[in-house]
């Protein structure tokens, strides 16, 4: 079928279309099917992509732990997560917005989603694993909204197979919506199905799916780049808006400044919000999911000054002047769509 620029679908239509080109309609069907899905390292990058991610990786552990930050034994038995990871190499960055990752990600929240996490996991031989969860945010048993509200990207540095301490999914899960009780975890632990995929593969998920690891039974250490995404108007899990540069805004692409969410309509103040800001920002670094609001996946050119860091806000300020001029241009604005829809609505005279 041909996908045309469809409005009625907003930005969908335009992103099926590049998901298409990346050859990716498999890992929809699985992610709506099973709850996750992994995508082969060819449709992920050139194979220098997983070397630059791996001594990134490497390098920032011993930054971090000093000497022995990649010592066999400091690792031995110990599963842990690495957080704020972005500002630690720019390929990290680059990561964020791979087409294949990214663009999974939109599929399952929206061409708008922002950036939550950049995180590391490491694991070392022994009997550590992780147990069977789901990563909706609530721990209530109760029914969880069938929306997703975020989403896991898990790129594979190293290989994965069950004895070197694979991820692991219930497949189908994700349909029963809900928090996985201690029962269930420890039922599942050994029946979850492992990922075994080479290193620089990338594994998706929604928060609905239940998911966990096995022990690493292998010698060396079994490493993961994590990026998690979310829907907008939910807290990030790591500070990007506030943390990130102008330089790092200038160097990745404008869809980069949406996942930093640096043009967020919130928090409000007094004075509402920055109606010229949110006017004159690019595609894709703001709110919306219609077509004139998409950015490609495959938009890489720098932003070089396109984009810009969220101001400092007085939110205590209230500027009455300002903001009757915002609430008159608010009003116009919707008058002018209303009477847009009537005329159309109309029928014409013969």
């Amino acid at each position: 079928m041909e996908i045309g620029d469809w409005k009625s679908t907003g930005s969908v239509a335009l992103l099926h279309r590049e998901l298409r080109q990346l050859g990716l309609e498999s890992n929809i069907a699985e992610l709506s099917s099973f709850g996750f899905t992994v995508v082969p390292p060819e449709k992920v990058g050139p194979p220098t992509l997983v070397e630059e991610v791996r001594e990134a990786l490497e390098k920032t552990m011993l930054r971090r732990y000093g000497p022995d930050g990649l010592a066999p034994e400091r690792w031995a038995n110990v599963n842990d997560i690495q957080r704020f990871m972005l500002w630690e190499d720019p390929v990290f960055e680059r990561l964020s917005y791979n087409p294949a990752g990214l663009g999974l990600a939109q599929y399952l929240l929206g061409t708008d989603c922002v950036l939550s996490l950049c995180a590391a996991w490491v694991k070392g031989p022994g009997e550590i694993r992780t147990g069977i969860h789901g990563d909706y945010l609530d721990p209530a048993i109760n029914a969880q909204p069938d929306r997703v509200i975020n989403c896991n990207m898990h790129f594979m540095v190293t290989d994965y197979t069950k004895d070197d301490g694979a991820i692991s999914f219930v497949p189908g899960s994700h349909m029963w919506r809900r928090q996985v009780t201690a029962g269930e975890a420890e039922k599942w632990a050994d029946q979850a199905v492992a990922v075994e995929a080479p290193a620089g593969s990338m594994v998706i998920w929604g928060n609905h799916t239940w998911h966990g690891s096995y022990p690493k039974k292998t010698p060396g250490l079994r490493m993961t780049l994590q990026c998690e995404y979310m829907r907008r108007r939910h807290q990030t899990e790591e500070a990007y808006r506030e943390t990130v540069t102008q330089e790092a805004l200038d160097r990745n692409p404008v869809r980069f400044a949406g996942l930093m969410d640096v043009y967020s309509l919130f928090p409000f103040g007094k004075s509402d919000w920055d109606i010229e800001r949110q006017t004159n920002a690019e595609p894709g670094s703001k709110g919306g999911q219609s077509i004139n609001a998409y950015r490609s996946l495959f938009d890489m050119e720098p932003a070089n000054g396109r984009t810009t860091l969220r101001p400092r806000y007085d939110y205590m300020h209230h500027d009455g002047r300002m903001t009757s001029e915002r609430n008159a241009e608010r009003a116009q604005r919707m008058r002018a769509a209303q009477n847009g829809a009537q005329d159309k609505e109309r029928p014409k005279s013969s």
